[in-house]
């Protein structure tokens, strides 16, 4: 079949009750069409879909190569999350221990007439103000006042802030009082009032 053959094909010559006595190039156009529809259904009903799922599960397949390349990275550096976790409770456990136990705060005040008492300042008052609770301590504010020539408060305060326990200090307030130092009478005395925080291990003890 040639060009020339499908030229002189006449369709108003054909007799669609009996097919089998078409010429060769009317058979051939029937079955190049009955073949395109074939193949054009074929791909709607069961191609398309198939092509549609094959997409799909192409962006599972990045999802869990991704997802695959997250945890293989958290797995190999498990071991150094466990040591830094593990670094991090020694800290904290070395931090609880530095915090007064119940049966430690009257000592404290102790600790605080020795640094007075070893930088050359009067301690005047060391009293403790109410508790403040919190969820793993208790924190515990204590009232000090002390006289003393500018050295020897700065010497205090240095001796405080080397105690074995956790102590910060706040609200300073320094006054001039009456009379010098003895050891330095050109120096006047002075009144330092400070609020120390320590912070007690909610513990019960």
């Amino acid at each position: 079949m040639d060009i020339k053959d499908l030229n002189n094909l006449d369709v108003s010559d054909l007799d669609f009750n009996n097919m089998g006595s078409w010429p060769v190039a009317a058979k051939a156009v029937v079955a190049a069409l009955v073949l395109a529809i074939v193949v054009g259904l074929g791909y709607y009903l069961f191609i398309k879909d198939q092509s549609a799922m094959l997409v799909g599960l192409e962006r599972k397949e990045v999802d869990f190569k991704r997802e695959f390349e997250e945890k293989q990275g958290k797995a190999v550096n498990l071991a150094k999350y466990k040591e830094q976790m593990a670094t991090i409770q020694e800290s904290f456990k070395t931090l609880l221990q530095q915090l007064p136990k119940s049966s430690e705060m009257a000592s404290l005040l102790d600790d605080f007439s020795y640094a007075a008492t070893g930088s050359g300042c009067e301690i005047i008052e060391a009293k403790f103000l109410p508790e403040v609770n919190s969820e793993f301590y208790a924190q515990k504010p204590i009232n000090i006042v002390v006289k003393g020539g500018y050295h020897q408060i700065a010497n205090f305060v240095s001796r405080v802030s080397r105690l074995p326990r956790i102590v910060t200090l706040h609200d300073f307030d320094i006054k001039i009082t009456d009379g010098t130092v003895p050891s330095a009478p050109n120096e006047r005395m002075l009144s330092f009032t400070v609020k120390a925080k320590t912070y007690r291990s909610d513990t019960g003890e």
